[in-house]
């Protein structure tokens, strides 16, 4: 006790010239936290002067005391990591010095000046690690001095060049590459460069990234014009992991009959390029069924658009041997009636809806096991959006989703979501944002059988929508038909959707979805959980939303003014059946002006 009460009265000055615990730190411990920092904080930050003092990064630790510069200069691998950007050019040599003999890791955000990448020339032999981004070819020489040695050593190499067109080995002064020699290169990535096949080294890669520029043809260019020399490569490189091959394929790409690339370990494949040309490379591919696939596929001539080559072979990929369960679904329909639409599919089970939706693209983020987008639609024939749609949800293994999102900024044709909600009736949540969705809210109305041909099995049954109209003929299987679409679902979240759209003449969104609300509540479906966030909707038509739900998450927000109602504008009028044993006069807020 007598000691604590000594230290409790110590004098503050001296408590100030006590030793701090991290000066007994020993130094094994004490490079270890320089190491983590320095994996977080740049050796130099940006310049900044504040009171005539430069700020500096992760280098700032060696000016603290003698005994952290003498650990710091100790520790050859602390200084063997280069990256960020140097102020001064005099700072990469008294690094390399410091690092003396460790391997190096060489990593710019943006390629420097040619007097300091000229630097990394005479220790190529030791770079284990080198990244170059935003390379200009105004001066290549430093680059042809660096890809003309051989590296022994290094495992990761990366390439960025800033040009308008796809930049070649020829333009920045390179005929091969390290001079063929890279025992241990494990990845690979050129963006914007183009190299023949035939240089890329093969039988030790895991990670292969090339990616020119969206929308260019390769056309012309001899470099990568050559099929064979693709394939051999993929074939030749039976270890890879990560596939990324971005617009950058023959305009031509052909194999041999039987011939095969088996990537047993292969994880993740990307794809972008001209349909054909991408389902070509799907079938030459022998991949695990775990194998997650990333494609954007563009037609070669909007006259000859087949959705349909891509579809089959990706439904056939997560179906052997062993069937994915997927779980999530989320479309993208983008603006206009011709717009590229994005549709991915994740196994993950989705999070319970906890709160209205903020972004559509979260909901399934980048670890989706299928990404595929179609893009450069033609405006008119096959396939329009609705097309892809129909095979979209008849092609792939959608049967098991319970989170569907939904995003159509603007209006689309004419949808059958009914008929497509069939295919994936245990969906328990709809998320839908933008104002085309509208089809999509009105289609939550139940069927009702109407002019039926027969009610025996095998035969068809005429099906009509009460909200939109649409009549469809579909195949009954002699069980009770299912009139209500998805049937399971608890919770809707909505955002951007305009109730006071105008459906018919004196009809609104607002109406139809109303009494699809109404109906699912009198048929034992009513929603658990209505959430509506950055919609048009008035505070009357929000209490009127909450009385058709358990609860309803409004986030107050009245949206855009309602445009005028204007009574002389030409809707196509729609009739509407009420539930039973009700008239128009029971729904007297019904086909009213919006307000």
């Amino acid at each position: 006790m007598v000691g604590l009460v000594r230290r409790l009265t110590l004098s503050p000055r001296s408590r100030r010239s006590a030793n701090p615990p991290i000066s007994v730190l020993p130094p094994e411990l004490l490079v270890q936290i320089f190491r983590f920092y320095a994996l977080g904080v740049l050796p130099w930050s940006c310049v900044l002067r504040y009171r005539g003092i430069q700020k500096q990064g992760w280098i700032g630790i060696t000016h603290v005391c003698q005994r952290w510069r003498q650990v710091a200069l100790g520790d050859s691998s602390l200084w063997a990591r280069i990256t960020g950007f140097s102020p001064n050019s005099k700072w990469i040599p008294e690094m390399l010095v410091r690092a003396r003999n460790a391997p190096l890791v060489v990593d710019f955000a943006y390629t420097p000046v040619p007097e300091i990448l000229s630097k990394f020339a005479p220790h190529i032999s030791r770079i284990r690690e080198l990244r170059l981004r935003g390379l200009s070819l105004h001066r290549p020489r430093s680059l042809r001095e660096i890809c003309a040695l051989e590296a022994p050593v290094l495992e990761h190499f990366e390439l960025e060049v800033v040009t308008p067109y796809p930049a070649t080995f020829r333009q920045l002064g390179v005929t091969m590459l390290f001079g063929g020699w890279t025992p241990k290169l494990r990845t690979l990535t050129l963006s914007k460069v183009a190299i023949p096949w035939s240089l890329i080294p093969c039988g030790q890669l895991t990670q292969l990234k090339m990616t020119l520029y969206r929308g260019i043809s390769v056309h012309g260019t001899a470099l990568l014009s050559d099929s064979s020399q693709l394939l051999d490569l993929l074939i030749n490189s039976p270890d890879l992991e990560v596939l990324v091959l971005e617009f950058c394929f023959p305009t031509v790409l052909q194999a041999a009959d039987g011939q095969t690339a088996r990537l047993p370990r292969l994880s993740r494949l990307c794809l972008g390029g001209s349909t054909s040309c991408v389902a070509s490379l799907l079938k030459v591919l022998q991949l695990p069924s775990s194998t997650t696939l990333h494609l954007q596929c563009i037609p070669e001539n909007l006259s000859t658009y087949n959705v349909n080559i891509i579809l089959p072979l990706v439904s056939a990929h997560f179906h052997n041997p062993t069937p994915l369960e997927f779980r999530s679904l989320r479309i993208v329909i983008n603006n206009g009636l011709n717009g590229p639409i994005d549709v991915a599919v994740s196994t993950a089970r989705p999070k319970s809806a906890t709160s209205v939706l903020h972004a559509l693209e979260d909901d399934i983020g980048s670890d989706a096991e299928l990404t595929i987008s179609f893009d450069r639609l033609p405006s008119s024939g096959y396939p329009t959006q609705e097309d892809i749609l129909e095979d979209v949800f008849s092609m792939l293994p959608i049967s098991k989703i319970t989170l569907f999102s939904i995003s159509i900024p603007a209006s689309i044709p004419s949808v059958d979501w009914f008929e497509l909600s069939q295919r994936c009736e245990k969906v328990t949540t709809i998320r839908a944002s933008g104002r085309g969705t509208s089809g999509l809210l009105r289609s939550l109305s139940a069927r009702i059988p109407g002019n039926t041909t027969s009610s025996s099995k095998g035969k068809k049954v005429r099906y009509v929508n009460r909200a939109t109209g649409v009549q469809r003929v579909i195949k009954n299987t002699g069980a009770h038909a299912r009139t209500t679409p998805f049937p399971k679902l608890t919770s809707l979240l909505l955002e951007n959707v305009d109730f006071g759209h105008a459906i018919s003449r004196r009809r609104v969104l607002y109406d139809f979805f109303t009494l699809a609300l109404t109906e699912r509540k009198w048929t034992h479906k009513r929603l658990s959980v209505l959430g509506v966030d950055r919609c048009v909707i008035t505070p009357d038509r929000a209490k009127g939303l909450e009385r058709c739900v358990q609860e309803l998450r409004w986030d107050g927000d009245e949206g855009l003014s309602f445009k005028e109602w204007d009574g002389d504008s030409d809707f196509t009028k729609l009739d509407v059946d009420f539930p039973p044993g009700t008239t128009q006069a029971d729904w007297p807020w019904f086909g009213k002006p919006p307000i």
